[in-house]
């Protein structure tokens, strides 16, 4: 048997789909994310019901699999420089991502002659790959940014020196790596406000911008995700009103706490208080003991928080701290850029 259409569909019906499965372990084992990799996984479906469909639709003879001839394959031993190698993991999904769009392509195409209905559906899950393609990059992008992360500034108007706009800009000048916008008292109509001016200072300085505690202003200014406590939002609802691709923090004060926002789906969690602070008077701290079993723990990022200051910052990083989280030893001095540059210069000496 030598069809060449059942050739063609039989070598893009294995590209497609090695493709797509390469996409979802990206998103299941390297972003940890369930959200890509269940989206991952639709896409790869649908391409199988495609492929049973299109069999069933065929004569025997005509079936894709009797017409496989590697041998006779012409184009099977050319290869580019390009394909032997990759820079990351992200390299290998961004190639994989390409290699599928062009195998469904050229399947949606080739169907039109036989069957043009699954023509369509193969168009259609092609750009359901289009629409996955970039919001699984710009997931594995923060999520990055979100591991090189060494510098978390909070801010509270309250807690401010200055202006709230003008203590995110100067942290951000001095080389915050996040910044978390914390207004507990504010009505949402202003917090949207300060929020959507916040997150453009962050964009323009390629900070990474998290909201606290309102996933829904969160959504509407495009910040880069929500931080929350162990009575807000649960994680799940967080994740359904943000997206898969977006960051979850939550705030822990101990192992078992840490384990359940593991659990829950949280990509990070803030440890502490390490010391007694004024932002957490209701919360017992929880000692530099609690930063050296998550340093061990290895489990999921983590940023200690909690009195950390110029004092006590080098107790914190002896603990095994190499992230931390700092307010008001920040956003209360005179010069916000200038204490947020040492508090990153410190950070980068402690590696």
């Amino acid at each position: 048997m030598n069809n060449p259409v059942a050739r063609i569909m039989d070598v893009n019906f294995n590209r497609a789909g090695e493709a797509l499965r390469t996409l979802e372990e990206y998103a299941r084992f390297v972003l940890d994310s369930a959200g890509m990799s269940s989206r991952c996984k639709s896409l790869r479906h649908a391409l199988a019901a495609a492929i049973t469909a299109w069999n069933n639709a065929v004569p025997p003879a005509d079936r894709p699999l009797p017409n496989r001839d590697i041998a006779g394959d012409v184009g099977a031993a050319i290869k580019t420089p390009g394909e032997g190698t990759r820079p990351d993991a992200a390299g290998v999904a961004a190639a994989a991502a390409r290699r599928a769009a062009e195998a469904l392509r050229v399947l949606s195409e080739y169907a039109k002659i036989d069957n043009p209905a699954l023509g369509v559906e193969f168009e259609r899950i092609r750009y359901g790959l289009y629409d996955l393609e970039p919001v699984l990059m710009a997931d594995a992008e923060r999520r990055r940014r979100l591991a090189e992360a060494r510098l978390y500034i909070l801010i509270t108007t309250g807690l401010c020196s200055t202006d709230a706009r003008t203590a995110a800009r100067e942290a951000v000048a001095g080389g915050a790596d996040m910044i978390q916008l914390r207004e507990k008292e504010m009505e949402d109509g202003e917090f949207h406000r300060l929020a959507s001016d916040i997150a453009d200072i962050c964009r323009d300085g390629g900070t990474l911008f998290i909201v606290n505690d309102r996933p829904h202003i969160a959504s509407l200014v495009d910040a880069d995700g929500v931080h929350g406590g162990q009575g807000d939002l649960p994680i799940h609802l967080t994740r359904r009103i943000l997206g898969p691709d977006k960051i979850i923090g939550r705030s822990t004060s101990g192992p078992d706490f840490a384990r359940q926002a593991q659990a829950d789906g949280a990509d990070y969690i803030g440890v502490g208080p390490v010391y007694e602070t004024n932002t957490k008077k209701h919360r017992a701290a929880a000692g530099p003991d609690y930063v050296a079993w998550v340093s061990s723990w290895g489990g999921l990022p983590y940023f200690a928080i909690g009195g950390i200051n110029r004092t006590t910052i080098d107790a914190v990083l002896a603990a095994g701290a190499r992230a931390v989280a700092i307010c008001t030893a920040v956003t209360k001095a005179a010069d916000i850029a200038a204490e947020t540059a040492f508090f990153k210069e410190r950070l980068a000496t402690n590696r």
